[in-house]
């Protein structure tokens, strides 16, 4: 929902577009900096991915949970620089001291590089399982830390006690409910493959759905679970899960409901792949043959609608508003997924010279959900920590005492 205290400082849709340029500009010059393969450091895919994974998580934890606690009051730069400073430092701090050098080492040796290395396995695969652990952690996270929020409206806390003890009370609780889907939808994939348990190794026990034993299919569903909550807090602005007022009951009929149409959406992407690609191939291992591929590309699918809506909330101003609420949330819709697919189609014929990545239907070659969500960033980071500025400006009054005079001036 667009933000009432403060208005697109050039107009619509001039703002929009000035911003959309503005976010892809700063993502590409970073990209090339940090991670593509042609640039300076070269560090696509790891440690990159799951750094820039946690940047993700760790600002829901600052903006959405603890509601920038304790820096809301400081000018929008401010703000941003002191948070951002903070999120890469706490992001430094978890993956290398909390996740490596305490729990990998201590509780679950799938969380640090070190202590896979002691168990045999090479360096640079210990990187690769370590790199995707993490990352699992963190797309488990996406739902499981901002759901409550989301779709609960922070109940039975939520105006009852202030921060930074309400985000703390949902911090404490959201961790429990990310560390029990952890261990059932990501931690029995990665013993199989990783520690090849006899009891483990058949396959993890989601296999008998659809017979895909792969992490794949859970990464599938997942993506779009992620895709439709943050839709519901953006261009749904809460529809039609407002439906049912009181809570718990209309946070439950959100979850259940996200989590049968990001199941169904996943059937009905599979389904097209299968016209397009044709009948799958049970020997391959990648590309568009493999039914683990299809289910990772799904994901991939899911995460073209990112930028797109969550460009057009906060920057665009949520257009349009005005057609009734009905014919406004179609019509939202229908444009995000026009311009994911118009992205799809870009992505793919400029990957190469532009993210120095191979435009082959592979997620070893390439994977897309890599720089989908690098892209994000900077936009996320300034609607959370900076008000949008630039962009915007505010709307408030602010008064000003200096000594005996009084003075007002709008930002």
């Amino acid at each position: 929902m667009s933000d009432l205290s403060s208005k697109p400082r050039w107009g619509q849709p001039l703002t929009g577009i000035l911003a959309t340029a503005s976010f892809l500009l700063i993502a590409l010059i970073t990209w090339f900096i940090f991670a593509s393969p042609h640039g300076i450091f070269k560090n696509y895919e790891h440690p990159m991915l799951e750094f820039l994974a946690w940047m993700l998580l760790v600002g829901i934890w600052q903006h959405i949970m603890f509601g920038d606690w304790p820096f809301a009051k400081l000018k929008p730069v401010t703000r941003g620089i002191v948070e951002i400073c903070i999120n890469i430092a706490v992001v430094y701090v978890i993956i290398y001291g909390v996740f490596q050098g305490f729990l990998g080492k201590l509780i679950l040796p799938l969380w640090s590089v070190d202590a896979l290395v002691a168990r045999g396995i090479t360096e640079e695969l210990a990187k690769e399982y370590v790199g995707g652990a993490l990352t699992m952690f963190v797309l488990i996270g996406f739902v499981t830390y901002s759901f409550w929020s989301i779709l609960f409206k922070k109940w039975p806390w939520g105006g009852k006690i202030t921060q930074p003890s309400l985000g703390f009370a949902e911090w404490g609780f959201t961790t429990v409910v990310t560390l029990f889907a952890y261990g059932i939808l990501i931690y029995p994939f990665y013993v199989a493959v990783v520690f090849k348990q006899p009891l483990a190794a058949q396959a993890p026990w989601w296999g008998v759905i659809d017979g895909v034993s792969h992490l794949n299919y859970v990464i599938g569903i997942w993506e779009w679970m992620v895709v439709y909550l943050f839709m519901t807090a953006n261009i749904w602005s809460g529809k039609p899960w407002h439906l049912l007022k009181k809570q718990p009951w209309s946070g439950l009929f959100g979850l259940v409901s996200i989590i049968l149409l990001a199941f169904l959406t996943v059937k009905l992407t599979i389904f097209g792949m299968g016209a397009v690609w044709g009948a799958v191939d049970p020997k391959a291992a990648d590309g568009p043959a493999s039914l683990a591929w299809r289910y990772y590309n799904s994901a991939t699918l899911a995460g073209f609608t990112l930028f797109p809506f969550l460009i057009w909330n906060h920057y665009f101003d949520n257009w349009p508003q005005k057609w009734g609420s009905v014919a406004a949330w179609f019509t939202r819709t229908g444009i995000v997924f026009v311009l994911a697919i118009a992205q799809f189609f870009i992505y793919y014929s400029i990957c190469l010279p532009l993210l120095g990545l191979k435009p082959e239907f592979s997620n070893h070659v390439n994977k897309p959900l890599v720089w989908l969500f690098w892209s994000i960033i900077p936009l996320l980071f300034n609607d959370w920590f900076m008000s949008k500025v630039p962009f915007y400006k505010s709307t408030a009054e602010h008064i000003d005492v200096v000594g005996s005079k009084t003075t007002s001036s709008s930002s």
